[in-house]
C-alpha cells in the first residue's frame, strides 16, 4: 500500500509511543513508590552507618551508588510508564540485589561496621524488580494469572 512519506512517519512514531507504554495497575504504583520511598531512607541510612572514619568499602559505595540510581530509574519509569525505563529500573535493581549483600558482608568483614540497611535495600530492590519484571509480562501470560 502505497502512503505519503510523512504520514507513513507519524504513523511509525505513534505506532512506537503507544508500543512503548506500559500498562501498570494502581497497586503496582503504590508497591513501587513505597519500595522508593523505603529505599531513600535505607540508602541515606546506609550512607550514614558504613563508615569508619570517613572510610568506606568499595563494595558498600556500590551498593549505595545503585540504590540511588534504582531510586532514579524506577521514579522515571513509575512517571513515564515506558518500556525502557521499566527494564532500566528492573536491571539497576537486579544488579543491586547482589551488591547490596555484599555491601553488608565487606562493611560487616572490612570495617566491622554491622549496617543492617544493607539488607533492608535488598528486600527493596527484590520488591523493584519483581514488579518491574511483572509490568513488563505479555497481557496474555498476566491474564492467565488471574
Amino acid at each position: 500500500m502505497d502512503m505519503e512519506p510523512g504520514l507513513a512517519r507519524s504513523l511509525r512514531r505513534i505506532e512506537r509511543r503507544v508500543l512503548a507504554e506500559v500498562p501498570l495497575s494502581a497497586n503496582v504504583v503504590r508497591s513501587i513508590w513505597a519500595a522508593v520511598a523505603v529505599l531513600a531512607c535505607v540508602c541515606l541510612a546506609s550512607w550514614l552507618t558504613s563508615d569508619v572514619d570517613g572510610h568506606r568499602t568499595l563494595l558498600s559505595q556500590l551498593a549505595i551508588g545503585l540504590g540511588v540510581a534504582a531510586i532514579v530509574a524506577s521514579a522515571a519509569a513509575a512517571t513515564m510508564r515506558r518500556f525502557g525505563w521499566c527494564w532500566l529500573a528492573a536491571a539497576i535493581s537486579a544488579i543491586a540485589v547482589p551488591l547490596s549483600v555484599l555491601g553488608y558482608w565487606s562493611a560487616q568483614t572490612g570495617l566491622g561496621v554491622g549496617s543492617y540497611w544493607f539488607l533492608i535495600g535488598t528486600l527493596c530492590h527484590a520488591v523493584l524488580v519483581g514488579n518491574w519484571v511483572r509490568c513488563a509480562l505479555p497481557p496474555e501470560h498476566a491474564r492467565g494469572q488471574r
